[in-house]
C-alpha cells in the first residue's frame, strides 16, 4: 500500500496467499476490479458461502481421495471440511486486512493454522509423508 517495509506486509502477502490456494483465483484476474479484491470476494463469501469460493480442484481432489480409498464420506466429515476450509479462510482474511494494525500477528497466524492442520489430520484429508 506504499508504506514502509514491515512484518505486516509478509503477513498481508501469506493471507493473500492462502486466499489464492483456496480459492483458485489470483488477485490480478479481470473479476476483480471496480473495487473488488480477492479479500472483499472472500470476505463476502464467508462463511456461510465459503463452500462457493471453494477451488474446486481441491474439493474434486477429496471426492477423488474418498473413493479410491472406499471411503464413504459422511455427513460429519463434510461438515468438519467446511470448518477447516472456513478456518483457512479466516485466517487468510484476518492477514489481509487493508490496514496493518487490523492484521494477525504471524505468532498467532502459526497457531491457528497448527489447529487447523490437526483438524485435518483426524478427518483423513492431510496425512504427513
Amino acid at each position: 500500500m506504499g508504506g514502509d517495509v514491515s512484518t505486516f506486509g509478509d503477513v498481508y502477502s501469506y493471507g493473500i496467499l492462502l486466499l489464492e490456494l483456496f480459492t483458485g483465483r489470483r488477485p490480478t484476474e479481470e473479476m476483480f476490479k471496480n473495487g473488488l479484491t480477492l479479500h472483499e470476494f472472500s470476505k463476502m463469501a464467508f462463511s456461510d458461502r465459503v463452500m462457493e469460493i471453494a477451488d474446486p480442484l481441491l474439493v474434486e481432489e477429496n471426492d477423488h481421495h474418498d473413493a479410491c480409498n472406499n471411503v464413504e464420506s459422511t455427513e460429519g466429515k463434510g461438515q468438519r471440511v467446511v470448518e477447516c476450509f472456513a478456518s483457512i479462510v479466516r485466517v487468510g482474511i484476518a492477514c489481509s486486512m487493508e490496514t496493518p494494525r487490523d492484521r494477525m500477528q504471524m505468532k498467532e497466524v502459526v497457531s491457528e493454522m497448527l489447529v487447523i492442520r490437526d483438524k485435518f489430520m483426524r478427518i483423513g484429508i492431510y496425512k504427513e509423508g
